[in-house]
C-alpha cells in the first residue's frame, strides 16, 4: 500500500510534465507542420509547372508524329502514286493519238 502511495504522485507529476511540455511545444510543432505542408504544396505546384512546360510539348510531339504516320504519310504516298500513274496514262494517250498520224 505504501508503494502505491509513492507511485501515484510520480505518475501525476509525469502526466503534468507531459501536459506542460505539450502546451508549450504545440504552437511550435503546429508552425513546423504548417511550413511542411506549405513546402509540399510548393513542390506539387513546381511539379505541375514542369509537367506543363516539358510534358505537354512532348505529348504534342508524340501525337503529331502519330498523326503524320497515320494520316499525312499515306496521303502523300497516294498523291505521288496518282501523279506517276496520271503521267503514264497521259503518255499512253498521247502515244495512241500519235499512232494514227
Amino acid at each position: 500500500m505504501i508503494a502505491a502511495l509513492r507511485t501515484w504522485p510520480k505518475r501525476i507529476a509525469f502526466v503534468l510534465l507531459i501536459a506542460v511540455v505539450s502546451w508549450v511545444s504545440l504552437p511550435l510543432i503546429g508552425s513546423i507542420i504548417g511550413v511542411g505542408v506549405g513546402l509540399s504544396f510548393l513542390i506539387i505546384q513546381l511539379l505541375g509547372i514542369a509537367i506543363l512546360f516539358v510534358g505537354m510539348p512532348l505529348f504534342f510531339l508524340i501525337i503529331g508524329e502519330a498523326g503524320y504516320k497515320i494520316f499525312l504519310k499515306p496521303y502523300i504516298r497516294v498523291w505521288r502514286i496518282n501523279r506517276i500513274r496520271n503521267r503514264r496514262l497521259m503518255r499512253e494517250a498521247v502515244d495512241r493519238s500519235n499512232v494514227g498520224q
